[in-house]
């Protein structure tokens, strides 16, 4: 139940913006489980684990209809997990779209937390905007450079300072790459490569990249919302211990059975870089860019100090060890033999997401 203090008798909720999507999702699940009270906004009307629902869009908190008014004024906290994700390509439209959620989406949930006596709010943020070619060897740090790389890492920046500027009771989380069953991103489509021996690991793979399974950063993002004070208001979340390319690769092959990732020396995959370059500009994309092996050569870790000390008991798996929870949903991407039956495939009986497709080197 609730651990902030004690409620205030008219506010009994916790808000969740982006309810629908895949770690706004896992939030109000954790935060049912704990007994709480939670109203998912949805675009669209959907049933999931929640109390109650409010339609509205982030464009609805400029003007906010009955029915909003009330979710806010009964809200003790908002969770706010709705963003426009990271695209590989950021188009013109693409980028509109970061600037009207990410920045001026989270400006207005804020003025309207404010204005309807909301006291807290959680922004989901990401590690995205560090500058990776300054930071130490124990990972980025929270105070760390910033040097945002995309349209979608800025914004997400202009987020947290809309946040940090609210006067609220804030807490911002910088969630690293998110993996589990559910995934439809970066290790959704490694799992995918890997499952056709596509896969590539540039050299030896000792870039470390900082993860987090997706139901640990649901509880550490429903908890802060939860606690009454923290003794940092801006935190990494990521495994404490970050796994190089190379483990990551190795992990999936033991858990999911899939054959070993092929390692190619780093300067015959920069010839095959410039080549991808050529390609993309007349093909639109390409696998395998200078882009996209810059981003798998470096190293793109995040300090936890701040993590562990606001979290003293939680405990953190390693990579494999939380990969094994979802070994099912990624053993799912790999393709039954040819001309075996149903006792000989390697396949379990969960259907491959879709929308997902097979790349030889996925971009992060």
């Amino acid at each position: 139940m609730w651990r902030g203090g004690r409620m205030r008798m008219d506010r009994n909720s916790i808000v969740v913006t982006g309810a629908s999507g895949w770690v706004g999702r896992e939030v109000c699940r954790f935060l049912l489980e704990e007994g709480e009270r939670v109203v998912a906004l949805l675009r669209r009307p959907e049933e999931g684990p929640w109390s109650a629902s409010c339609l509205a869009s982030l464009e609805d908190f400029e003007t906010p209809s009955v029915e909003l008014a009330a979710t806010l004024s009964e809200a003790v906290a908002v969770i706010h997990c709705a963003a426009h994700v990271h695209r590989p390509l950021e188009t013109a439209v693409e980028r509109s779209s970061f600037h009207a959620v990410n920045a001026q989406g989270t400006h207005t949930v804020v003025r309207a937390c404010r204005e309807f006596g909301v006291e807290r709010i959680v922004y989901v943020s990401s590690i995205s905007g560090y500058d990776w070619g300054a930071v130490p060897a124990t990972g980025a740090e929270e105070d760390g450079a910033l040097s945002p790389g995309s349209v979608y890492a800025a914004t997400k920046l202009q987020g947290e300072q809309a946040v940090q500027d609210s006067e609220l009771d804030w807490r911002i989380v910088r969630l690293a790459t998110v993996f589990g069953t559910g995934d439809k991103a970066n290790f959704a489509k490694l799992a995918a490569a890997m499952a056709k021996g596509r896969f590539i690991v540039p050299g030896k793979g000792t870039a470390r990249k900082s993860v987090i399974p997706v139901r640990l950063a649901a509880r550490i993002i429903g908890r802060l919302a939860m606690l009454e004070s923290v003794p940092h208001r801006l935190m990494n979340v990521g495994l404490p211990i970050a796994p190089t390319l190379a483990e990551i690769c190795e992990a999936f092959s033991v858990v999911c059975g899939f054959r070993p990732a092929r390692r190619v020396p780093v300067s015959v995959l920069r010839i095959g870089g410039r080549v991808g370059d050529v390609a993309a500009s007349i093909l639109g994309r390409f696998p395998l860019t200078t882009g996209t092996l810059r981003r798998l050569t470096t190293s793109t870790h995040v300090d936890t100090m701040r993590l562990r000390e606001v979290f003293p008991g939680e405990v953190f798996p390693t990579f494999g060890e939380a990969l094994s929870e979802a070994r099912e949903y990624y053993c799912s991407f790999m393709a039954p033999r040819a001309g075996a039956g149903p006792d000989a495939s390697d396949t379990p009986s969960v259907p491959p997401p879709a929308s997902v497709k097979s790349v030889p080197i996925p971009a992060e």
